[in-house]
Formats: C-alpha cells, sequence, structure tokens
C-alpha cells in the first residue's frame, strides 16, 4: 500500500495583534513527500491563510493529496458547545466563531471581546464563565472576563485529549505564559472558512474521518501538537521553525514506511465513551496517547 499523502503542511500558528515575525509568530513547513519544500515565517493571519488555500488549491490542481497539521486545539471540552453555540458538536462551535470572530490585515482581532461575550451570554454572568485571563493593563476593558482563574469551571477544564498529551494548556485561558485559548477561538473560525472553501474535497479530522477510518478526502485537516515529537534544531534557528519542519518531515517519512496509519488511528487506550466525545466535539491531538 502506497502513501496516504503526497504533500504535508504544519502550521505553528499565532494569535498575535500586530503583524510579527520570529519567535511566536506563524511558521508553515512545507514537505513534497520526504523532501522538504520551504519554511515559510508570515507576519500575519492573513496572509497566512493566503498562502495555505494555494497552497490547497495546488494540490488539488495537480490531482495530489495533502496533510495540513495545525497547532491549535478544534474543540472545546465536552459539553461546551450547547452552552458557546446553542447547538451540541464541534461543527456548531467552529460556525459561531466564524460567525463572530473579526480579525484584519493588521492582525487585529476581537479575541478578548468574545471571550467576555460569551461569558456573559452563555454563563450567566462573569463569575460564572470559564474565559479568563487578559493583559494586565486591560483591566476592566472586558466585562465578564476575569484577569484570574474561575475558582470554579462551569463545564470541565480540559479536554480529554489536554489530559493525555503533557503540557497541553487549558483553552479557556486567554493570557500569560504559553496560554491556547485565543490561538484556538481564531483558529478555528479560519478553519470554518478553509474548509467552506474546500467543501467537498476537505475532511476535518477525527471528526470527518472517524479518526483512519475514512482518509478519502484530498485534503486532510488535522490538529498537531508539536511538542509531542522531538525536534533537531539547527545552529540559529527559531524553534517554532524548528518544529514545523522536523513535524512536516517526521509525518512524511512516517507515511513513506507505511506507518502514519497508525498514528491517525484511534488510540488503543481510548474507550467508547472518549471516543464519542472526542468524535462529536471536543477533537483529538495526532500522536496523543501514542507517542511517549
Amino acid at each position: 500500500m502506497g502513501a496516504l499523502f503526497d504533500s504535508y503542511m504544519i502550521v505553528d500558528w499565532s494569535a498575535a495583534n500586530a503583524p510579527t515575525r520570529g519567535r511566536d509568530s506563524i511558521w508553515i513547513a512545507l514537505c513534497d513527500g520526504t523532501h522538504l519544500q520551504w519554511v515559510k515565517n508570515l507576519p500575519t493571519r492573513v496572509q497566512a491563510m493566503a498562502l495555505i488555500e494555494q497552497i490547497c488549491r495546488d494540490v488539488l490542481a495537480q490531482g495530489k493529496r495533502l496533510f495540513a497539521g495545525f497547532d491549535f486545539a478544534f474543540g472545546y471540552p465536552l459539553g461546551s458547545a450547547k452552552k458557546l453555540a446553542s447547538a451540541p458538536g464541534w461543527e456548531a462551535v467552529w460556525s459561531m466563531l466564524a460567525g463572530r470572530i473579526s480579525d484584519d490585515e493588521h492582525n487585529r482581532n476581537n479575541s478578548y471581546d468574545l471571550a467576555a461575550a460569551l461569558n456573559r451570554e452563555s454563563f450567566a454572568g462573569a463569575d460564572e464563565g470559564p474565559f479568563w485571563g487578559h493583559p494586565h493593563q486591560h483591566v476592566g476593558r472586558y466585562k465578564g472576563l476575569k484577569a484570574t482563574k474561575p475558582s470554579a469551571f462551569p463545564v470541565r477544564e480540559f479536554r480529554h485529549a489536554e489530559r493525555v498529551a503533557r503540557g497541553a494548556k487549558s483553552l479557556w485561558q486567554l493570557a500569560y505564559n504559553g496560554t491556547v485559548g485565543r490561538q484556538a477561538m481564531v483558529g478555528m473560525a479560519y478553519l470554518e472558512k478553509l474548509r467552506t472553501t474546500f467543501a467537498g474535497k476537505a475532511a476535518v479530522w477525527p471528526f470527518q474521518t472517524c479518526f483512519a477510518d475514512d482518509l478519502s478526502k484530498p485534503i486532510c485537516i488535522a490538529e498537531v501538537y508539536p511538542s509531542l515529537f522531538p525536534v533537531s534544531e539547527e545552529p540559529g534557528e527559531v524553534r517554532d521553525a524548528a518544529q514545523v519542519r522536523t513535524l512536516a518531515a517526521h509525518f512524511a517519512e512516517l507515511d513513506e514506511t507505511g506507518d502514519f496509519r497508525a498514528l491517525l488511528s484511534r488510540p488503543t487506550m481510548m474507550d467508547d465513551e472518549i471516543a464519542e466525545a472526542v468524535l462529536s466535539e471536543e477533537g483529538w491531538i495526532v500522536g496523543a496517547g501514542q507517542v511517549a
């Protein structure tokens, strides 16, 4: 059996509020087979998504297949969707975020404002909202969004994937060191537009593929966490660049040897109850529960 994909793209995302390059900005690596084509550093999300869409168009025009990995969460903990989007399931959350997140060519986005609004609207007030964290200089700016962690969460704090992937942080935290909450909010909004643009040609793993059961669509969009895998940095290389380069190459090599399907398959440690939560709402990280 041949490789599942022809190309492998890994995207290190960013929620920066201004155009930026270097550390903690957007890095994208693309492999054609096991050959690294390039690693690029994009200053804004608008520019990054334009490039990603072009890559998808090129792959489809060539009759090839693409694995596209993004390093942000694809869903919230089980039970959150009905609160956030008034309907169950990951698709309702993606649709809501796509309709309510604004982001311009200067990287200015409204994620803090939206989180505050969701706390107020969906969780009956600031004291009960799960979203938390904002810049210290913005005290009092976001009604409904606290600077500190809630004493009790009205929904689960972590997805099952975060409990398995060591070091992964809560999606409800929006600010301070290592946080990923805003990246996920803005990222899911963009991916909803991406999958709509390539409707019928793209599938979101594992939601629409049931892990590795149906990888028939030419574009597979998946959640990755580069920290799960070893990274080999070159002298002077930005770690974000090394991570996307290393992971794209690693996935390509696994696919060449016929081992990538196993990484995309349902982990053996996952029971049916967790699998239902993962496939309906939470999503999963490629390799979580399978990589030491």
